[in-house]
């Protein structure tokens, strides 16, 4: 392990002034638990000044809102201990519900607002009348301790978001330059390692919880619409290069190797893309305006592949110099003339999620029912501070139920429960009878907070930091004067193990799948909009449907590592991610008088899909749908004028994905195949 940097030691030494500060605050006021002031500093501080404003509204936003709740829970069912227990245990579902559908930060407002209901009702169920005290006092301390460490985070050395930004933006463009360039191997194209690619999708998707927070970076200038312009472009380079690897491949194979003339212009990309002038990138796609015209003219079988591949090679072009642009502008904050973007990308701005509503509201069942049977065995067996546990049951289930597998996470949280009882009992017996004065119980308390800081910003430490010292602190239990109760301490820890206890056992039992099932639900979803999409006759929203389908395949993409069934696990992501975009050019290029004439080849398509859907793992294409696919293309480029070239374009795309290795036969063969087909798109009777 590195040994912790001067920027780290900073933020730990702010992190423990906040903390000090508001145990200060809270034991002069006096508080009831100052202790709780103490512990929310190191729940919402981070080392970014905007990550740490946000977390605090939202944690402040989250308590309210819970203490509101539990004031208005607790009397109505005052000697109605199981129903009580119902409404809680619903209200925490249907928060986490709503939690889990906000993928942003934001979603902390409600995961907070979950688990503040039993923290603050559980303890007062037989003080009703105490309740509103118990919400205020509550709301009190958390929020002295939210404001201490918002305070003190801006005040001293704030840590700015942008420069953070800006470097995730650096290396994001260097790992796509590497990545590009492994992919345009004319050895074998699209090679390039799965790895590569999967960590370049999840850099991408890790941007945005960074670019909502940038709002709240108040030195920043910099316009926070221009790092989710560029988000949206990275994440369409898969689709893009994808388009441009089919026709390349299947030219490559068709020849034998790429006319020399059309690898000199993928070599001057490669190049282009190391030093990315505005003026290198037009005077290629004007080379490949007049390369595509050569080219056809001397390959006039391949055409159709060489048009294809030129086209995408010159969206490539404009969406690489759309990043390089934004990325200089975000650079510059507010540049007087912002820049002028070509690919269009509004689909991925603000756009659509991808929501498994099924596999969200078992989540969050699992966990209502977990908190509610938990309340019954506490009403059962009658433990005094048998709530205790069932907070920490709550805290665990709701911060790990977007996990696959939640129960090694509840595990590690029960460990570091069992670390920070071991610490707190070594204070509350050992060291604090012996300290007298504010002064020294800051000194006590500096040394290990100060250490374990040092690791915050370190994402393998960041959760293990924050549950030792808010543990810690809160096992302390810190009050104006010294009190310390023996039985009192092992009660409450015993009911937090135990309670931790039961919570690995029921996540270990209602939820034992792991990500393969989630990836299978992914999968098949993702193959049955696949279908529906061919067989539609309507014109989908292309936007929607392509923002979907990207945001389903980066919630895929790291799953499909863990699974063990060999059959999913070698789902070609990037192929199902080629037929959608084709579908939607034919869809939108397609002449109304024809559609229903190709309606066949698209029934075709749908029938893959589904059988894949049904068989829960990708199949290999039937040799009917090559067939349709051949016919229908060899049909629509018969057409006059090229009155059908585009969607003979998409058409080629989607047989190119499909069957990448299979190249297209000539087209007498394939209207051999289908008499009928042919005559009909052309508009003659059949």
């Amino acid at each position: 392990m590195n040994i912790p940097t001067l920027r780290e030691w900073l933020y730990s030494a702010k992190a423990l002034i906040a903390a000090l500060l508001a145990l200060y605050i809270a034991l002069a006021l006096p508080l009831d638990n100052p202790y709780w002031a103490m512990a929310s500093v190191y729940v919402v501080s981070h080392p970014l000044s905007g990550a740490t404003r946000s977390k605090a509204l939202f944690r402040a936003l989250g308590t309210l809102l819970g203490a509101a709740a539990a004031v208005a829970m607790v009397p109505p069912f005052a000697h109605q201990p199981v129903m009580q227990s119902l409404v809680i245990s619903l209200w925490v579902g249907v928060l986490l519900f709503l939690s889990l559908l906000d993928r942003s930060p934001r979603s902390y407002i409600f995961m907070l607002a979950a688990y503040t209901v039993p923290l603050i009702a559980l303890p007062q169920v037989e003080h009703p009348g105490a309740i509103f005290d118990a919400a205020l006092a509550r709301s009190e301390e958390i929020l002295l301790g939210i404001a201490c460490a918002a305070v003190v985070n801006a005040v001293l050395f704030p840590s700015r978001l942008a420069p953070v930004i800006a470097a995730r933006m650096d290396t994001l463009l260097g790992d796509a330059r590497a990545w590009i360039a492994d992919s345009l191997d004319r050895q074998q194209f699209g090679a390039a390692a799965p790895r590569t690619l999967h960590k370049l999708l999840g850099d991408v998707m890790a941007l945005d919880g960074m670019i909502m927070q940038l709002s709240y970076d108040s030195a920043s200038h910099l316009p926070a619409r221009h790092a989710r312009e560029f988000r949206a472009r990275m994440a369409m380079l898969l689709p893009q290069l994808s388009s441009l690897l089919d026709p390349l491949h299947r030219l490559q194979n068709e020849l034998g190797q790429l006319p020399a003339e059309l690898g000199e212009l993928l070599a001057r990309l490669e190049s282009w893309l190391q030093s990315g002038d505005a003026e290198g990138g037009r005077q290629l796609r004007e080379h490949s305006l007049r390369l595509e015209t050569w080219l056809d003219a001397s390959h006039p079988s391949q055409a159709l592949l060489i048009g294809s591949a030129l086209r995408q090679l010159r969206q490539l072009l404009v969406l690489w110099q759309d990043c390089l642009n934004l990325r200089q502008s975000f650079a510059e904050g507010h540049p007087e003339q912002p820049p002028v973007l070509h690919y269009k990308v509004r689909q991925l701005i603000g756009e659509p999620r991808y929501y498994d509503f099924g596999l969200l509201a078992f989540s969050a069942a699992s966990v209502g029912l977990s908190v509610f049977v938990a309340c019954l065995l506490w009403i059962a067996i009658g433990w005094d501070y048998g709530f205790s546990g069932i907070f920490l049951v709550a805290v665990a289930s709701c911060f790990f139920a977007a996990q696959d597998n939640p129960a090694p996470f509840i595990k590690s949280f029960l460990n570091w429960t069992l670390i920070s009882t071991v610490a707190a009992g070594v204070y509350l017996f050992g060291l604090l009878p012996n300290i007298h004065d504010f002064g020294m119980l800051a000194i006590a308390l500096s040394l290990p907070l100060l250490l374990a800081g040092t690791l915050s910003g370190r994402p393998q430490f960041t959760a293990a930091v924050m549950l030792f010292a808010v543990q810690t602190i809160s096992t302390i239990t810190i009050q104006e004067t010294y009190k310390a109760n023996f039985p009192l301490f092992a009660d409450v820890a015993l009911s937090n193990i135990l309670g931790l206890v039961y919570a690995v056992v029921w996540t270990r039992v209602s939820k034992p799948f792991g990500a393969e099932w989630a990836a299978r639900r992914l999968a098949r979803s993702t193959w049955r909009d696949l279908a529906d999409l061919a067989r539609s006759e309507r014109e989908h929203d292309h936007d929607r449907v392509a923002a979907r389908m990207l945001d389903r395949i980066n919630q895929l993409v790291p799953r499909l590592t863990l699974v063990s069934d060999p059959r999913l696990a070698l789902t070609d992501l990037t192929r199902d991610l080629r037929v959608c975009f084709r579908l939607l050019d034919l869809q939108r290029s397609l002449p109304v008088a024809i559609r229903r004439q190709v309606s066949p080849v698209l029934q075709e398509v749908h029938d893959y899909f589904q059988a894949c859907a049904d068989a829960r793992h990708q199949l290999p294409p039937s040799e009917r749908l090559r067939d349709q696919l051949d016919a229908s293309l060899a049909a629509l480029l018969a057409l006059p004028g090229g009155a059908a070239h585009k969607s003979a374009e998409a058409l080629a795309g989607l047989h190119m994905a499909l069957f990448p290795e299979q190249p297209r036969r000539p087209a007498a063969d394939a209207e051999a195949d289908a008499p009928l087909l042919a005559p009909a798109l052309a508009g003659k009777p059949a």
